[in-house]
């Protein structure tokens, strides 16, 4: 049989299970709201573009796995200005896939506002096929 207690102990074991409780409580929301936050690295993905692409003329071109004879293709209408593989809003010359300095030219006999060209290296050159107006900058 245990001794009787005190009131001071009592109360002193209240503190204490209303100061776990709250400890509890409190640690449970730190670890729960932790599981949310990104650092400025994860705030962006890489390579989550649904397709590979060029931005030329105010307007997206999906790039196509269509390889052009260079027989089709006619001037050169511009070039990669800036690359990336973080997602974002980027201006005209921008690409997810190519770097810097690719070319892209005009198809012969084909409007722009359906296709152009990239040269991906001396003599190759690949379809890309236009999607719309880009909502970029």
């Amino acid at each position: 049989m245990k001794p009787p207690r005190c009131k001071n102990h009592r109360r002193e074991d209240d503190e204490l299970k209303g100061l776990s409780i709250f400890l509890c409580t409190v640690l449970s929301i730190l670890f729960i709201s932790g599981c949310g936050i990104q650092d400025n690295q994860g705030s962006k993905s890489s390579a989550d573009w649904a397709y590979n692409f060029v931005v030329w003329n105010d307007d997206i071109y999906e790039i196509l796995n269509e390889e052009i004879i260079p027989e089709e293709i006619d001037k050169e209408i511009g070039q990669v200005k800036q690359n990336s593989d973080f997602e974002g809003t980027y201006g005209n010359g921008f690409s997810n896939k190519y770097p810097v300095g690719t070319k892209l030219f005009k198809i012969k006999e084909v409007k722009t506002s359906e296709y152009i060209a990239m040269q991906t290296e001396e003599g190759i050159y690949i379809k890309a096929e236009d999607k719309g107006k880009y909502g970029g900058k």
